[in-house]
Protein backbone atom coordinates (compact mmCIF):
# COMPACT_ATOMS: atom_id res chain seq x y z
CA UNK A 1 0.00 0.00 0.00
CA UNK A 2 1.33 3.50 -0.86
CA UNK A 3 1.89 6.31 1.40
CA UNK A 4 -1.03 7.80 -0.64
CA UNK A 5 -2.93 5.20 -0.20
CA UNK A 6 -2.78 5.35 3.83
CA UNK A 7 -3.00 8.77 4.08
CA UNK A 8 -6.54 8.08 1.90
CA UNK A 9 -8.01 5.61 4.16
CA UNK A 10 -7.03 7.61 7.30
CA UNK A 11 -8.25 10.50 5.66
CA UNK A 12 -11.89 8.72 5.10
CA UNK A 13 -12.02 7.41 8.58
CA UNK A 14 -11.28 10.95 10.62
CA UNK A 15 -12.61 13.16 7.98
CA UNK A 16 -11.94 16.50 10.08
CA UNK A 17 -15.41 17.80 8.78
CA UNK A 18 -13.64 18.66 5.19
CA UNK A 19 -14.81 16.18 3.03
CA UNK A 20 -15.37 17.20 -0.66
CA UNK A 21 -18.19 14.31 -0.38
CA UNK A 22 -19.59 13.51 3.32
CA UNK A 23 -19.14 10.14 4.15
CA UNK A 24 -22.35 9.00 5.14
CA UNK A 25 -23.25 9.74 1.52
CA UNK A 26 -21.95 5.96 0.35
CA UNK A 27 -23.81 4.14 2.90
CA UNK A 28 -26.80 6.25 2.02
CA UNK A 29 -26.95 5.65 -1.70
CA UNK A 30 -26.14 1.86 -1.07
CA UNK A 31 -28.95 1.85 1.11
CA UNK A 32 -31.37 3.31 -1.57
CA UNK A 33 -29.47 0.66 -3.87
CA UNK A 34 -30.57 -2.50 -1.85
CA UNK A 35 -34.38 -0.73 -1.24
CA UNK A 36 -34.27 -1.05 -5.01
CA UNK A 37 -34.06 -5.09 -4.85
CA UNK A 38 -37.69 -5.28 -3.33
CA UNK A 39 -39.09 -2.54 -5.15
CA UNK A 40 -38.10 -4.54 -8.47
CA UNK A 41 -38.90 -7.52 -7.60
CA UNK A 42 -42.43 -5.76 -6.81
CA UNK A 43 -42.55 -4.25 -9.87
CA UNK A 44 -41.93 -7.53 -11.83
CA UNK A 45 -45.15 -8.81 -9.67
CA UNK A 46 -47.61 -6.10 -9.71
CA UNK A 47 -47.66 -4.47 -12.85
CA UNK A 48 -50.35 -5.52 -15.21
CA UNK A 49 -49.09 -7.73 -17.61
CA UNK A 50 -51.11 -5.75 -20.52
CA UNK A 51 -50.50 -2.48 -20.79
CA UNK A 52 -50.75 -0.09 -24.01
CA UNK A 53 -46.87 0.03 -23.94
CA UNK A 54 -44.79 -3.52 -25.48
CA UNK A 55 -42.50 -4.74 -22.85
CA UNK A 56 -44.04 -3.04 -20.00
CA UNK A 57 -42.54 -5.00 -16.99
CA UNK A 58 -39.67 -5.13 -18.66
CA UNK A 59 -39.32 -1.38 -19.03
CA UNK A 60 -40.02 -0.40 -15.81
CA UNK A 61 -38.20 -3.30 -13.94
CA UNK A 62 -35.03 -3.05 -16.50
CA UNK A 63 -35.19 0.50 -15.71
CA UNK A 64 -34.77 0.29 -11.81
CA UNK A 65 -32.08 -2.37 -11.92
CA UNK A 66 -29.99 0.53 -14.14
CA UNK A 67 -31.25 2.70 -11.44
CA UNK A 68 -29.83 0.75 -8.57
CA UNK A 69 -26.78 0.06 -10.29
CA UNK A 70 -26.24 3.26 -10.61
CA UNK A 71 -26.56 4.05 -7.62
CA UNK A 72 -24.29 1.48 -5.88
CA UNK A 73 -21.35 2.44 -8.61
CA UNK A 74 -21.41 5.90 -7.40
CA UNK A 75 -21.60 4.75 -3.58
CA UNK A 76 -18.35 2.37 -4.07
CA UNK A 77 -16.68 5.34 -6.04
CA UNK A 78 -17.74 7.81 -3.03
CA UNK A 79 -16.34 5.48 -0.93
CA UNK A 80 -12.83 4.64 -2.84
CA UNK A 81 -12.66 8.74 -3.43
CA UNK A 82 -12.31 7.85 -7.01
CA UNK A 83 -12.37 11.01 -9.35
CA UNK A 84 -15.03 8.95 -11.93
CA UNK A 85 -17.59 9.45 -8.92
CA UNK A 86 -18.09 13.10 -10.92
CA UNK A 87 -19.74 11.10 -13.98
CA UNK A 88 -21.39 8.59 -11.98
CA UNK A 89 -23.47 10.44 -10.05
CA UNK A 90 -24.07 12.98 -13.25
CA UNK A 91 -25.48 9.56 -14.25
CA UNK A 92 -27.42 8.15 -11.35
CA UNK A 93 -29.09 11.90 -10.69
CA UNK A 94 -30.31 12.20 -14.50
CA UNK A 95 -31.80 8.63 -13.87
CA UNK A 96 -33.58 9.81 -10.95
CA UNK A 97 -34.91 12.67 -12.42
CA UNK A 98 -36.25 10.33 -15.16
CA UNK A 99 -37.37 7.70 -12.91
CA UNK A 100 -39.53 10.66 -11.24
CA UNK A 101 -40.66 11.90 -14.39
CA UNK A 102 -41.74 8.72 -16.10
CA UNK A 103 -43.14 7.53 -12.74
CA UNK A 104 -45.40 10.60 -12.46
CA UNK A 105 -46.53 10.71 -16.05
CA UNK A 106 -47.84 7.14 -16.63
CA UNK A 107 -49.79 6.98 -13.34
CA UNK A 108 -53.34 6.53 -14.05
CA UNK A 109 -56.03 7.62 -10.85
CA UNK A 110 -55.76 9.81 -8.10
CA UNK A 111 -53.85 7.64 -5.96
CA UNK A 112 -51.21 6.62 -8.30
CA UNK A 113 -50.24 10.30 -9.26
CA UNK A 114 -50.44 11.33 -5.41
CA UNK A 115 -48.22 8.13 -4.92
CA UNK A 116 -45.55 8.73 -7.34
CA UNK A 117 -45.80 12.62 -6.81
CA UNK A 118 -45.17 11.50 -3.11
CA UNK A 119 -42.20 9.23 -4.29
CA UNK A 120 -40.62 12.31 -6.43
CA UNK A 121 -40.96 14.83 -4.03
CA UNK A 122 -39.98 13.42 -1.38
CA UNK A 123 -37.19 10.42 -2.71
CA UNK A 124 -35.86 10.63 -6.19
CA UNK A 125 -35.90 14.39 -6.93
CA UNK A 126 -34.08 15.35 -3.69
CA UNK A 127 -31.61 11.96 -4.17
CA UNK A 128 -31.09 13.53 -7.97
CA UNK A 129 -30.08 17.01 -6.44
CA UNK A 130 -27.21 15.56 -4.04
CA UNK A 131 -25.74 13.60 -7.03
CA UNK A 132 -25.69 16.77 -8.73
CA UNK A 133 -24.38 18.31 -5.67
CA UNK A 134 -21.86 15.37 -5.70
CA UNK A 135 -20.58 15.81 -9.85
CA UNK A 136 -20.51 19.88 -8.98
CA UNK A 137 -18.49 19.93 -6.15
CA UNK A 138 -15.74 17.52 -7.40
CA UNK A 139 -15.71 19.02 -10.69
CA UNK A 140 -15.63 22.74 -8.91
CA UNK A 141 -12.52 21.22 -6.44
CA UNK A 142 -10.76 19.94 -9.76
CA UNK A 143 -10.94 23.22 -11.76
CA UNK A 144 -9.09 24.89 -8.31
CA UNK A 145 -7.05 22.14 -8.19
CA UNK A 146 -5.44 22.05 -11.63
CA UNK A 147 -3.75 25.22 -11.83
CA UNK A 148 -1.66 24.69 -8.12
CA UNK A 149 -0.76 20.94 -9.74
CA UNK A 150 0.38 22.37 -13.18
CA UNK A 151 2.61 24.68 -11.38
CA UNK A 152 3.71 22.40 -9.21
CA UNK A 153 4.70 20.18 -11.98
CA UNK A 154 2.40 17.36 -12.22
CA UNK A 155 1.12 16.16 -15.32
CA UNK A 156 -1.74 14.21 -16.99
CA UNK A 157 -0.76 10.65 -18.40
CA UNK A 158 -2.82 7.80 -19.11
CA UNK A 159 -6.29 9.34 -17.28
CA UNK A 160 -2.89 9.27 -13.98
CA UNK A 161 -1.94 12.58 -12.12
CA UNK A 162 1.58 12.03 -12.02
CA UNK A 163 4.20 13.62 -9.52
CA UNK A 164 6.95 15.36 -10.74
CA UNK A 165 10.18 14.09 -11.00
CA UNK A 166 12.67 14.81 -8.20
CA UNK A 167 15.51 15.81 -9.21
CA UNK A 168 18.70 13.28 -7.23
CA UNK A 169 19.64 14.41 -3.81
CA UNK A 170 23.41 14.69 -3.29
Amino acid sequence: MTAGELRARAGFRLGRGRWLVPPWIAPALLFCALVLIPWIAFLFLTLPRHYVANHWQLAWGGFDIALGIALATTALLVVRRSPLTEVTATVTGTLLCCDAWFDVLTSRGASDIAQALAAALLVELPLAGLCFWIARNLAHAVEIARPFLQSAGFTITDCRLVAPEREPTR
